[in-house]
């Protein structure tokens, strides 16, 4: 049955190439439409904040996908960023299923029982989330459950990746994915949400375990090339710059009455979480990846950072602790807003994922919230081609 599905796959794109339909392929992620591939790049369970992941079956049909964690804490917590420090790149797999038109969820921190006799909301309707993950998870896990999810480890700071799979577990381009991630502050229950980021399949897929992300034939890709959407390789932020006051705050009466004590009474740093496309799940060895940031002030000056990440980093723009030139700060962009262009460098042309969260702090109340969002893509370039690999153990044979 497998040689045979190939078989006709291969002679209808052999038919496609010979009649010039062959699929043209650009960087096209998207966060509002269904896809094959969903990324959340933030994922955060760390004893601070908490993570809640909900996925969607947009389809008439039962769909699966197999998953991945990827934990990027550093070795040694406690130290900064390096050669000597590198993040842990270890991952955690599992299946979910969905039924047609089904949503579920889960906190990562716990994850979620398989459990079908489980009486879900038993004892009213409120979240309880220190029972999430167990037999007496209440409203946390209500509805049906998608199958085991495993929690994640103590300190995880990483990503998920969820690929459509079918019943054996070959990847296929069903497209029929969406993802939310929210993220909670333990102590204030303060939440910021962004999308999950998703590429679209195409009908090229060879159903093997390498996935070809966007560019044409290559030695890794012999049959069709490109199997999903292209990752893009330039990034477009918009953000205030580090240390900019927050408008709203500021023209409140409580900060008119104690600006000659105070001023600013706010301020808003921004945050970056960038993972890479490419990711080898069979040798679990990450490759670095040069960031190159063009940084344009509201008055069109032109500054330029750059750094460098592998297997999952978050910076804050502007603080000297991550690495990046703290261009980004009010007093060296001589302005309060920036436009940011974020692009892997020419030796490195692997695309990467962005999600950004901005923090806002009331300097008189003593208040934070914070609000994360995805950024904008031109889709006018790509990095070529981007390979996830998944092990053939974790593809079943049929």
């Amino acid at each position: 049955m497998r040689r045979q599905r190939g078989l006709v796959e291969l002679m209808g794109l052999a038919a496609l190439v010979g009649l010039g339909l062959a699929r043209p392929v650009v960087a096209a992620v998207t966060t509002e439409q269904s896809a094959s591939i969903l990324v959340f790049p933030k994922v955060i369970s760390d004893g601070q904040r908490d993570t809640i992941i909900q996925i969607t079956n947009t389809s008439n049909n039962m769909r699966h996908a197999h998953c991945f964690y990827v934990n990027g804490a550093l070795t040694n917590p406690s130290l900064p960023v390096g050669p000597l420090n590198p993040p842990l790149w270890t991952e955690i797999d599992f299946d979910i299923w969905l039924t047609k038109q089904q949503p579920t969820h889960w906190v990562v921190s716990t994850g979620r029982l398989d459990n079908p006799s489980e009486k879900n909301c038993r004892g009213g309707t409120m979240c309880d989330p220190t029972t999430s993950g167990t037999d007496h998870a209440d409203c946390c896990d209500a509805g049906l459950d998608p199958g085991r999810v495993p929690p994640v480890v103590p300190g995880f700071t990483g990503e998920l990746k969820c690929i459509e799979v079918d019943q054996g577990g070959f990847p296929v381009p069903g497209n029929a994915l969406k993802g939310e991630a929210t993220l909670e502050e333990i102590a204030t229950g303060d939440v910021s949400k962004y999308n999950a980021i998703g590429l679209k399949g195409f009908d090229t897929n060879d159903m093997n375990g390498v996935l070809c992300l966007g560019g044409g034939i290559s030695p890794e890709c012999p049959v069709g090339g490109a199997e999903y959407e292209g990752c893009p390789a330039t990034w477009i932020l918009d953000h205030p710059a580090t240390g900019a006051p927050d408008r709203v705050v500021e023209q409140q009466d409580f900060c008119t009455a104690t600006a000659n004590t105070i001023h600013p009474c706010s301020s808003v740093t921004t945050n970056i979480t960038v993972v890479p496309c490419t990711e080898n799940f069979e040798t679990q060895q990450p490759l670095p990846v040069t960031l190159q940031f063009r940084v344009y002030n509201e008055y069109e000056q032109f500054f330029s950072a750059s750094t460098t990440f592998s297997c999952w980093g978050s910076f804050d723009l502007g603080s000297s602790d991550t690495g990046i030139n703290p261009v980004f700060n009010t007093a060296a962009l001589g302005g309060e807003i920036a436009q940011t262009f974020v692009r892997s460098a020419s030796g490195t042309p692997r695309g990467v994922m962005i999600v950004i969260e901005e923090t806002h702090n009331d300097l008189v109340n003593g208040l934070t919230a914070r609000n994360a969002q995805n950024a904008v893509t031109s889709f006018q370039d790509q990095a070529g081609q981007d390979i996830i690999t998944i092990p053939a153990d974790q593809i079943q044979q049929q």
